[in-house]
């Protein structure tokens, strides 16, 4: 289920590019790796029964996001811009324990992967800012998306024009009732949590 992830039995650590599917599991590696499957589901009591409840499983048995608790995860809360820094991070390996902040090694390592340029860290995310650094740390690619069918692409900021073409190409951003991007709304912990998910299954 949306639960269970490849542990790498050398390292004792969480394949990140790794997805459930319903012949069995995906798995991306660098090279090759004794794996076992491992079921880490937490039982949060404020996401059951919500839209983005399997996605909430699949981002924090990852390890890419922790609860708020050890029994919530507060799905419907912003996210702020250090946050999403962080779970970047930690999808690409890196370790963000410690520091004198909380974020200060999620900052430090989007600044030096020109994932962002690291300002604004408690501000909450915007869902173009999402596109944009999910666009950046899949290396910029190449998009033939399009905002067409949205009835807000007018109020997109340029810059962030292909990075949205690219997430909506993708299947990671879905425009929400009548087919409205919000591009300058803020992002709930829960919208990230599905835009993770689909973006490791798309790079997966």
């Amino acid at each position: 289920d949306c639960g269970t992830v490849a542990v790498d039995t050398d390292a004792g650590e969480v394949v990140k590019l790794s997805v459930p599917t319903k012949e069995g599991m995906t798995v991306k590696l660098a090279g090759s790796a004794e794996l076992v499957l491992v079921d880490r589901s937490r039982d949060f009591t404020d996401t059951k029964g919500h839209w983005a409840e399997d996605a909430i499983d699949f981002a924090t048995a990852h390890e890419l996001f922790a609860g708020t608790s050890d029994t919530t995860f507060t799905p419907d809360s912003p996210m702020t811009r250090a946050m999403l820094m962080t779970v970047l991070a930690r999808l690409d390996g890196a370790d963000t324990a410690g520091g004198a902040i909380w974020y200060e090694k999620g900052v430090a390592w989007a600044a030096a992967k020109g994932v962002s340029n690291g300002e604004n860290p408690e501000v909450n995310i915007t869902r173009e800012e999402l596109a944009i650094m999910l666009y950046r740390y899949a290396g910029k690619p190449g998009t033939k998306g399009s905002l067409k069918d949205f009835s807000d692409a007018d109020t997109v900021n340029a810059y962030a024009e292909t990075p949205l073409c690219w997430a909506v190409e993708q299947g990671i951003i879905n425009g929400k009732d009548g087919k409205a991007l919000e591009p300058g709304g803020s992002a709930s912990r829960a919208e990230v949590a599905a835009m993770l998910e689909r973006f490791v299954k798309a790079t997966a």
